[in-house]
Formats: C-alpha cells, structure tokens, sequence
C-alpha cells in the first residue's frame, strides 16, 4: 500500500487530473490504515527490514503529501481573490451605498 502511495503521489499532477489523484490518495490512506491496526510484531530479520522501508518511505510520502496540501491552499485562494476581483469587475458600484448623492433642502 505504502510503495502504490509513493508511485501516485510522484505522478506529475495538473488540474485536470488533480481530483481523481486525491481521491486514488484518500483510499489508499483509508486502506492502510485499516491494515496498519491489524498488524503485529515483527518477529523476523525481514519483516524489520520491511518495516523500517515503510517507515522511509511514509516520511517521503508525507512530505509530498505537505506539499500538495500547500499546493491546494494557494490555489484555493488565488481562485477566492479571482472571483472577488470578477464580481469588482462586473459590478463596481456594487459597495456604494444608495444614500450617497441625496440632496436635502432644510429652508422653507
């Protein structure tokens, strides 16, 4: 699970296939940690060695994990400043209030 985890993270990622990678990467994550609970010891040179590539690899994992999470942000909130800046365009006038401009005669 850990080494499928790796290879989906290290994909070259772009919009159009951002969605479909995250969602392959919540799964997986699901996956391993339901397994993860049901291991034991390890009792074998082997399963040591198994156990400590896991383990580098996880923090590799990790790590990129970090970085796409970063990734997302800044785009979440180039896409909010986008949007805002949009609505400014189409309708500047739009924080103005409706009171500005009146004229009140107080003589009589």
């Amino acid at each position: 699970m850990t080494t499928e985890l790796d290879k989906i993270v290290h994909q070259p990622i772009s919009d159009s296939n951002r969605a479909d990678l995250l969602d392959r990467v919540d799964v997986l994550l699901d996956k391993r940690q339901s397994l993860m609970g049901e291991l034991t010891q390890p009792s074998t040179d082997e399963e040591r060695e198994m156990i400590e590539k896991v383990k580098r690899l996880d923090v590799k994992v990790n790590q990129k994990l970090e970085f796409l999470l970063t990734d997302l942000k800044r785009d979440m909130r180039n896409n909010k400043k986008q949007k805002s800046s949009n609505q400014r365009y189409t309708n500047p006038y739009q924080n103005v209030s409706s009171y500005d401009g009146m004229f009140f005669d107080h003589k009589k």
